[in-house]
């Protein structure tokens, strides 16, 4: 029997406060995980995933952001990523196409945002993590 990592961690503060965890909300109810390329112990481990990268000052794998990624093909050899030919950057590729906007977010005050929510035992703090993971994967400009 191993005990996996992280799952000590009952609350997302105290979670997220490892380096090597994140409160991942797909599972249901939301729990703490190890960060997928924190599983990866060495460098040719972590080479082997392009979703990941080496960081050989701190000896660990971390998970690649495609605004990391300098040049063109680095940027081209991952098909998660697409490379801004205008700014001569690296963008996710989810991301690529959208122009930039203004986000307004407007939530429901009424009596049925006091009631469980899904797993959450009040709709505002659904609404709040779910706009904290959306608003965390955005490539946010100002």
């Amino acid at each position: 029997c191993k005990v996996r990592p992280c799952v000590q961690y009952l609350d997302e503060r105290t979670c997220d406060h490892d380096v090597g965890c994140h409160w991942d909300v797909s599972e249901s109810p939301a729990i703490c995980s190890e960060k997928r390329c924190r599983k990866l112990g060495t460098e040719s481990a972590c080479g082997g995933d392009v979703r990941c990268s080496w960081n050989a000052v701190d000896g660990v794998c971390k998970e690649l952001v495609c605004s990391d990624v300098a040049d063109q093909c680095g940027c081209k050899a991952r098909d998660f990523c697409s490379w801004d030919a205008a700014d001569a950057v690296c963008k996710a590729e989810e991301f690529s196409g959208c122009p930039p906007m203004d986000v307004v977010v407007v939530m429901d005050g009424s009596g049925s945002m006091s009631k469980s929510f899904g797993r959450h035992p009040h709709g505002f703090y659904a609404m709040v993590e779910a706009l904290r993971v959306w608003m965390g994967n955005l490539p946010l400009t100002g």
